[in-house]
């Protein structure tokens, strides 16, 4: 009689052990993602890569910063070194659409900033900033709950401002860019 009374008690205490890990397991789908992306292959410095970060702000809105990079040169000759770096930082938002199970859409705004440099001998520096608005367009397949693939191409407007001289004190040019053409990048995506 005394083992019947147990019973009772143990099975609530597992069923509720089972309810609650079942409601956990339902809140552990990812909500974060990092990746790598390319916008070509080329082999011999030309390439433009970023690194991205994405945080579930609500249910398919997405927080993204992506950190990119126009390329990264140095050249040594004779006595002289050529350095160039061009980088950049963007934040923005994007708004997902479910197509198929394992296809999303997503779309929406980004903003930008760009830093180069580049010196040319020993006494000439050029130093470009630009400003830029873009919205993203993207499509991304998941080939499983952690990996996915995305496509994605970033149409928008960007100001730049180009300084040069021996001091880069001096304001050469200013320019209005819109890129409707942009290019297309393929990424690796990991979510956690």
């Amino acid at each position: 009689m005394r083992n019947r009374n147990l019973i009772f008690p143990i099975l609530v205490a597992l069923a509720t052990v089972f309810a609650t890990g079942s409601l956990l397991a339902q809140d552990s789908k990812p909500k974060r993602e990092v990746g790598l992306q390319f916008s070509s292959l080329d082999f011999d410095g030309g390439s433009g890569f970023s690194a991205f970060f994405k945080k579930q702000k609500k249910e398919n809105v997405y927080r993204r910063i992506r950190f990119f990079s126009g390329g990264l040169s140095a050249i040594s000759l004779e006595e002289d070194f050529n350095f160039s770096i061009n980088a950049g930082i963007a934040i923005g938002r994007e708004k997902r659409k479910t197509l198929d199970s394992k296809l999303d859409f997503y779309q929406g705004p980004e903003v930008s900033a760009q830093l180069g440099l580049a010196t040319l001998g020993e006494d000439n520096a050029n130093v470009l900033i630009s400003a830029g608005f873009g919205w993203v367009l993207g499509l991304q397949h998941s080939f499983n709950e952690r990996w996915a693939v995305n496509l994605e191409t970033i149409p928008g407007l960007s100001l730049v401002g180009d300084f040069y001289g021996e001091d880069s004190s001096g304001l050469s040019s200013v320019g209005f860019n819109a890129r409707f053409n942009n290019f297309v990048s393929i990424g690796l995506v990991r979510k956690f």
